[in-house]
């Protein structure tokens, strides 16, 4: 593991004076909150599990910075060291090769060292601004280097603006998540709350996808992880309630298909029930919540990587972002084969992902096209929703045949598994309706 150098300078300070001393010169208030909201907001960006050096200027604005960074972080307090201030590259390279490899040294001093120092690792110019910070590798001789990362308080704000929009409607769409999840834990025996929930996490989950590459994949497989993770927990007792409706369906079309429906319905509801118990347990209802709460301050902390736009043209890049999936969906639709239920099911997921995400962001991407997309994707999420839905029926219907040991229960079981089936198979011959939605 190489070392990490993060360099940092100093905040906004006190004029330059005749009457103070330079090297007393100090934070201004308003520099002092500027960079403190800074490092709050990238904290998630500086965390590190290497050991931590923190090396400040013996300046006191280099020294108050330092302060900041390291109570902010929980990093251990600064030591001082004359060559942040006499800008001594030598004596800075040969203290950096005494470090252990698994190290990250922060470095906070002033302009023009900082810059001149990540110029000549990185062989590139580079300047900071006033709190910026830089993150780069070293490569295993120390002497160069790889820029990870950058940013400092003025574009880190000037990002928040641009990208205020988004954060709002993923915060938005996490208190909707939050409001529906108390709905659900208030009455988990209800279809539609313990739908309403799974839905409203889906949502999320697809927003968080359409901006992946804004707020990177790492960000975003950690967010998605742990929503994903309460989805799953609830997937027995959404499937088991489409069963149930399936099978209410079926009851009322062909009454006379299995001889006792009474017996059916008892079985499966008593099976919801049992899965309700195993699921809504504490620490599955502590989990969630947990999601939830990291969820809305994840957002809040989100970080953007304006660098993948075209000058930091957000709406541009969400309408580049929606033609081109828009276009891999509408491919994958087109190529799959609908009686492969993996195939088709993996499409569905796209098509939902995507639906879901254009409706999210439907203000900030073109309206007509949005408009014309929202309805074709429902098209394909409902036709594949419906030929999937029959396959995990069935297969349901199927273990419980199986586990029953009533023989009449195991044959209306049978028989409404083979009617789940060839239902299947009559909506599959119906390509027409497939290959025009």
């Amino acid at each position: 593991m190489s070392i990490e150098l993060l360099m940092i300078r100093h905040g906004i300070a006190e004029d330059r004076s005749a009457d103070v001393d330079d090297s007393k010169r100090q934070l201004t208030e308003e520099g002092k909150e500027a960079f403190d909201a800074f490092i709050s907001s990238v904290k998630k960006n500086l965390a590190t599990e290497r050991n931590v050096f923190v090396w400040t200027s013996p300046l006191t604005r280099a020294k108050q910075t330092a302060a900041i960074l390291t109570e902010e972080m929980g990093w251990p307090a600064a030591d001082e060291k004359e060559f942040l201030e006499s800008g001594d590259y030598t004596a800075f390279r040969n203290e950096v090769k005494t470090l252990d490899d698994d190290t990250r040294v922060v470095c906070v001093g002033h302009k023009p060292i900082q810059g001149d120092w990540v110029g000549l690792l990185t062989s590139r110019p580079y300047s900071f601004k006033k709190g910026g910070a830089a993150l780069i590798r070293l490569n295993d001789d120390r002497t160069q280097g790889k820029l990870l990362w950058e940013s400092d308080p003025k574009s880190k704000k000037k990002v928040d603006e641009t990208v205020a929009p988004i954060r709002k409607i993923l915060m938005h769409r996490a208190e909707a998540m939050e409001e529906s999840y108390w709905h659900f834990q208030n009455n988990p025996y209800s279809p539609e709350r313990t739908h309403e929930f799974r839905v409203n996490m889906r949502k999320l989950r697809s927003l968080l996808h359409f901006v992946k590459p804004l707020i990177g994949k790492e960000t975003y497989k950690e967010m998605n992880d742990q929503i994903k993770d309460s989805y799953h927990r609830l997937e027995p007792l959404r499937e088991g309630d489409v069963l149930i409706e399936s099978c209410s369906e079926r009851a009322l079309k062909e009454p006379e298909l299995v001889d006792d429906y009474f017996e059916v319905f008892r079985y499966l509801h008593n099976e919801r029930r049992k899965w309700m118990r195993t699921r809504l347990t504490k620490g599955m209802t502590a989990a969630i919540e947990d999601m939830l709460a990291d969820t809305k301050e994840g957002i809040r902390q989100l970080s953007f990587d304006l660098d993948k736009t075209d000058d930091g043209d957000i709406e541009a890049y969400l309408k580049d972002r929606f033609k081109s999936r828009k276009k891999k969906v509408y491919k994958a639709f087109e190529k799959a084969d609908h009686s492969d239920h993996e195939a088709a099911h993996n499409v569905r997921k796209q098509a939902k992902k995507l639906r879901y995400a254009v409706k999210g962001y439907k203000d900030l991407l073109p309206k007509k096209k949005a408009k014309k997309a929202k309805k074709k994707l429902k098209t394909i999420k409902d036709e594949l929703g419906e030929i999937g839905d029959l396959y995990v029926n069935s297969e349901w219907l199927k273990d419980y045949a199986e586990k029953v040991d009533d023989p009449k229960l195991e044959e209306a079981f049978t028989t409404l598994a083979d009617r789940q089936l060839s239902q299947r198979e009559d909506v599959i011959d119906d390509e027409p309706d497939l290959n025009e939605s």
